[in-house]
């Protein structure tokens, strides 16, 4: 099956989405009253089934009961997606985490053409006040594309919409480079296991010379 374009919603392969061990994902067991469990992906046997576990190294336990149906949700950097399956099973040896039952198809919906990268780099980012000044703050840069990049910041920094810059000093083939790239403010979530903001943006404008630093960024190890 051909691969979903931007903003339309297919049923995929679950092995089509690129998961990768540690990826963050949410559970949610489908009875009243029910709520959102922070998770992550640890791998999966195709059809046979799916381990996740507690995000985080102190997670103790997975908050799901065996023989329950539940929905897992999640994304990979590229798809949104989502999926009905079965708790199997339960361990809290040697790691707390559940088998689940391995889907047949997941609801899958292509947010980016390419794959973006994770990471953990010191970032800057700039924005214009209301009298044309600059705000500026640190933050963590948590992952990169081609196209845009989401941040941690210990404030929301802006409405949707807003126009951004994203400083960030780099290295292209052993030569350390700043590297400046504007962009527009996508969505604002904030974390549930911290205080802090997780923010995505669309970059804009760019020149030829970002485009190649960004692309060689994306592609090297």
């Amino acid at each position: 099956m051909a691969a979903p374009t931007p903003q339309e919603v297919s049923q995929l392969p679950l092995r089509a989405l690129g998961l990768k061990p540690g990826m963050a994902m949410q559970t949610r067991r489908i009875v009243e009253g029910a709520k959102k469990t922070e998770a992550q992906y640890f791998g999966a046997i195709e059809g046979k089934g799916v381990m996740v576990g507690p995000l985080g190294s102190e997670g103790a336990k997975t908050g799901l009961v065996e023989g329950e149906v539940c929905v897992m949700r999640g994304f990979t950097g590229q798809y949104e997606y989502s999926f009905l399956t079965k708790v199997l099973q339960t361990f809290e040896k040697p790691f707390a985490y559940a088998l689940l039952a391995y889907p047949a198809q997941v609801d899958a919906r292509m947010v980016r053409q390419s794959m973006r990268i994770q990471c953990a780099w010191p970032s800057t980012v700039a924005l214009p006040r209301a009298d044309a000044s600059l705000y500026t703050e640190d933050v963590t840069l948590v992952d990169l594309s081609t196209g845009g990049a989401m941040i941690k910041a210990a404030s929301n920094l802006g409405a949707i919409g807003s126009s951004i810059a994203l400083r960030m000093a780099v290295q292209v083939e052993q030569t350390a480079m700043d590297l400046s790239l504007n962009a527009t403010l996508c969505h604002n979530n904030r974390a549930s296991y911290e205080d802090a903001f997780f923010i995505g943006m669309a970059f804009k404008g760019l020149t030829a010379q970002d485009k190649l630093v960004l692309s060689y960024l994306t592609q090297s190890p």
